[in-house]
């Protein structure tokens, strides 16, 4: 067994995943924590976990929002589906057998999968939008028609062309490696994106699945002061049976032999011009991924994120060992396979080829080993590069709800109203007042998504007979004919999903309460 150095250690890579486990899927945060403390002259690990799970308020130039994350494994059926791919290459991918003999039908492309064919074909993308599946992002960055799962005043369409997000023609250079760049190719100025390019290498229409969830959260618990508990019990429904969804109940809910959760806390940073804070992780610096501990220099993958277990509901930290890569390697005979390169412009042909033959994207318990196939490519293909493997060793698959309270400021809506922003290239929610005010459900091209203070105010939005907290202190003043109240405080949920390994990218922009009032 080839050993991988770190940086800090030289350490077999499945003897460390076997030293953190108590068993041959879980990583615990002991040795994770034993790590951390042995590279105290290592460069710092991205994203470090959060110390403390309450109420986090803006504060100078960071602010603090509580997250679940629940872990999961790439063979759930909701799941590492190439649903895309499957519209014109079912067959391809469930005969697909590698040169070693390897069967994509023995490790999660089997009859199960093949068998939900209806649910794969049901995500909007280029390949099915014509039959009537997805909604068309226009350059404005609103859907280029109306979705009735929002309020009739968030209904705005486009009036186009189709937004397309692909590889920019630009570079970045960090040292001596050259950085390939992600972007909207034709963005219009009223959308105005941080993600464009100048000119793009190839590009793709962004498509979202909307009307997946229903319209409106629920919620089920109350804290010790009688007030509505925002982080737990908080239920998101399933509206309609399409894009992979068939267990939807599970992604949002803690399921013990199916998910893993994990407090956390976000950090946003204060943009110095606009004052709103931002969360950006996306292809251009990195991508999301809140469970893994990433060398910032090397992009490689040094251990499972540590956690607090004192903000962990059963008092310990539990995850599953990294399941993926971040490369496109679809499990079929692909015409461009051989061409693939990675963000710094690396062939990911050959990685892509053994973690095939080790079962590839799906499989978990790759040839009995215990591991999942991508931790067997990686430790196999470790001696034949300078670790490449590593650098693209993730953990893809998990959920994330997020939550922080705004306070509603009628000063702070003139001469420009007050605009919260979002994006993402997996499935998102958000939700004002349990009320759904973004829709951008599938996997997909990086979706944008905004609305205005202003907007939600004047409409006296979620504080409706029969909306969820309509009766709540966030409804206090609040009326038809005025809008919500001055210095209204309001409710802010998130809801965020990973489910391919063709990106994370998560993006937001908002202004979260720096105080609440007494």
């Amino acid at each position: 067994m080839k050993s991988l150095s770190m940086g800090f250690c030289a350490i077999p890579l499945l003897a460390l995943l076997l030293s953190c486990s108590d068993d041959s899927t879980a990583i615990a945060s002991p040795v994770g924590t034993a790590l951390s403390s042995s590279s105290e002259n290592s460069s710092q690990t991205e994203n470090e976990s959060a110390v403390s799970y309450e109420y986090a308020a803006a504060s100078g130039t960071i602010s603090k929002m509580n997250v679940v994350i629940r872990d999961f494994q790439p063979n759930h059926s909701d799941f590492e589906n190439f649903s895309e791919e499957a519209v014109e290459h079912l067959d391809d991918i469930y005969n697909y057998v590698t040169r070693t003999g390897t069967a994509m039908n023995a490790f999660g492309f089997g009859t199960d999968w093949y068998a939900a064919a209806a649910y794969h074909y049901t995500c909007g993308n280029a390949q099915t939008i014509e039959s009537g599946f997805g909604v068309a992002i226009g350059v404005d960055g609103l859907p280029m028609q109306a979705n009735t799962s929002l309020p009739s005043y968030l209904q705005q369409t486009s009036a186009g062309p189709v937004l397309e997000y692909g590889e920019c023609a630009e570079r970045v250079y960090s040292g001596s490696h050259q950085r390939l760049l992600r972007g909207y190719m034709n963005v219009s100025e009223s959308l105005n994106h941080r993600h464009t390019c100048k000119m793009n290498v190839w590009s793709n229409p962004v498509i979202a699945t909307t009307g997946m969830v229903s319209s409106f959260l629920k919620f089920t618990q109350k804290g010790t002061d009688g007030q509505i508990d925002m982080l737990e019990g908080v239920t998101i429904s399933k509206m309609s049976e399409r894009c992979d969804n068939a267990n939807f109940d599970q992604w949002f809910t803690d399921v013990p032999s199916v998910n893993k959760r994990v407090n956390a806390v976000l950090e946003l940073v204060k943009d110095s011009v606009s004052g709103d804070y931002v969360f950006d992780r996306g292809y251009n610096n990195g991508g999301f991924f809140p469970l893994d501990s990433i060398d910032p220099v090397t992009s490689q993958w040094v251990m499972n994120k540590p956690c607090d277990p004192s903000i962990q509901v059963n008092g310990s930290c539990e995850q599953y060992e990294p399941q993926s890569l971040s490369i496109f390697c679809p499990p079929y005979n692909y015409m461009y396979a051989s061409s693939q390169v990675d963000e710094f412009g690396q062939k990911t042909s050959d990685l892509c080829t053994e973690w095939l033959n080790q079962g590839g994207p799906r499989a978990v318990n790759s040839n009995g080993s215990g591991h999942s196939a991508a931790v067997k490519a990686v430790e196999t293909f470790g001696s034949k590069t300078s670790y490449l493997g590593l650098q693209h060793l993730r953990n893809f698959h998990f959920t994330m709800m997020a939550y922080t309270p705004f306070i509603y400021e009628t000063a702070k809506q003139v001469p420009t109203p007050q605009v919260f922003e979002f994006a993402s290239s997996g499935d998102m929610w958000v939700f004002v007042d349990g009320v759904l005010v973004a829709d951008m459900g599938g996997d997909h091209m990086l979706v944008p998504a905004s609305f205005q203070l202003k907007t939600l105010a004047e409409n006296n939005h979620g504080c409706h007979a029969g909306e969820p907290l309509a009766l709540e202190d966030n409804c206090k003043g609040a009326s038809d004919s005025l809008g919500w109240a001055d210095g209204s405080v309001h409710h802010l949920h998130i809801f965020y999903t990973n489910r391919q390994t063709n990106g994370s990218e998560i993006y937001f922009s908002i202004f979260p309460a720096d105080r609440l009032p007494k």
